[in-house]
């Protein structure tokens, strides 16, 4: 099974974090609990917790990116010989519990439309002027990420 590891919510008032390094390499077991990366925020640098037990698989951010909450950062899967390749009935988002901050996860703002869109992803559509419809979102539930929307955009720009 994949299991779509997000960005926490870091709290009520902080919407984003600076990914400073992964904990975890590609390839590397890891257990439920385990630390994965040290994200920094405007108030506190933190580990965040992997919610899955697996194998680390794919990064979804960098080091150095700024990532908003709630946002996919990285894939495990339970077997290191699985494929990536989600098929609708294995995906499973993996949505942390709120240990640094104890309060309950925000889901992505609804779009006028009826798309759900991570709000760096709707920023960034925003700012390229690309209209969100156009978008197939990849993360949990069909989310349309920041990654979604520069996917978007490259294959625009190859036209």
């Amino acid at each position: 099974m994949i299991h779509t590891i997000v960005m926490p919510d870091l709290g009520q008032t902080t919407a984003e974090g600076k990914i400073l390094r992964w904990l975890k390499s590609l390839g590397e077991k890891v257990s439920k609990g385990d630390h994965l990366l040290e994200v920094e925020t405007d108030k506190v640098t933190m580990e965040v917790e992997s919610y899955a037990s697996g194998y680390l698989r794919q990064l979804l951010a960098t080091e150095g990116q700024m990532v908003s909450a709630m946002t996919p950062i990285a894939l495990v899967t339970d077997t290191l010989e699985e494929p990536l390749e989600p098929s609708e009935q294995k995906v499973s988002a993996s949505t942390p519990a709120a240990e640094p901050v104890a309060e309950a996860p925000r889901a992505a703002a609804p779009s006028p439309a009826g798309l759900s869109v991570a709000p760096a992803a709707r920023a960034l559509a925003k700012e390229l002027g690309i209209d969100l419809a156009l978008v197939r979102g990849t993360g949990p539930g069909g989310l349309i990420t920041r990654k979604d929307v520069e996917k978007i955009q490259e294959r625009l720009h190859n036209l």
